[in-house]
């Protein structure tokens, strides 16, 4: 009996939304000036770090465990502490491959 009633206050409290909720507005598409170019910079450089983030965290992970299991690297004194820099290692190759792109295209594209 309970649920019927919430169910009910539910539909009493959105239902009159939509009768006086406005239209939605007519899609009008970007212009090609409306954001400056170094916003589209920083996207590009975005997109690139996530993407690479993809790639670099298995390949960290892999040679960050194998090192370790070589005692070419001292081991980590927690599992927590070996995820830290295993994720350390791995935005920082994320980040020297999208400043890497920014450069060769300001070099390409002044």
């Amino acid at each position: 009996m309970r649920r019927v009633l919430v169910v009910l206050l539910i539909i009493l409290i959105l239902a009159p939304s939509v009768v006086i909720a406005d239209a939605l507005p007519e899609y009008v598409p970007y212009q090609a000036d409306e954001f400056p170019l170094w916003t589209y910079k920083i996207r590009r450089a975005e997109q690139i770090f996530f993407g690479s983030m993809m790639l670099t965290v298995p390949i960290t992970a892999l040679v960050y465990s194998l090192l370790v299991n070589n005692n070419v690297v001292q081991s980590p004194e927690s599992e927590a502490q070996a995820y830290l820099i295993q994720g350390a290692i791995a935005a920082g190759l994320s980040l020297s491959i999208s400043i890497t792109d920014f450069i060769i295209g300001e070099v390409k594209n002044p």
